[in-house]
């Protein structure tokens, strides 16, 4: 059944699930969400698709989740970052 649903959106939505490189992770978030929005568009004049509309809600939810851990994984960047810092700077008091 879900051969016949918006495949676009189900590969973005793939595609951001399975990427492990967190600067492309955002890029691929943002790519799943505007094809899920276009394909709501779609459905929206369409009298069925309650099991995609299922489907869609779900991949949004996992969406949310999969951005949350981009922005922990960027704060915790900055934070070592900032670390390397100020450890030489220690070392050499």
């Amino acid at each position: 059944m879900a051969s016949q649903w918006g495949l676009q959106w189900q590969q973005c939505y793939v595609e951001a699930l399975l990427e492990t490189d967190v600067q492309n992770l955002a890029v691929r978030i943002a790519s799943a969400e505007k094809a899920i929005l276009s394909r709501i568009e779609d459905l929206c004049v369409s009298p069925d698709g309650q099991e995609e509309w299922q489907a869609i809600e779900d991949a949004m939810l996992g969406l949310s989740v999969l951005r949350k851990e981009v922005l922990k994984s960027s704060i915790g960047i900055k934070k070592d970052q900032r670390l390397d810092i100020i450890k030489p700077r220690m070392l050499a008091s």
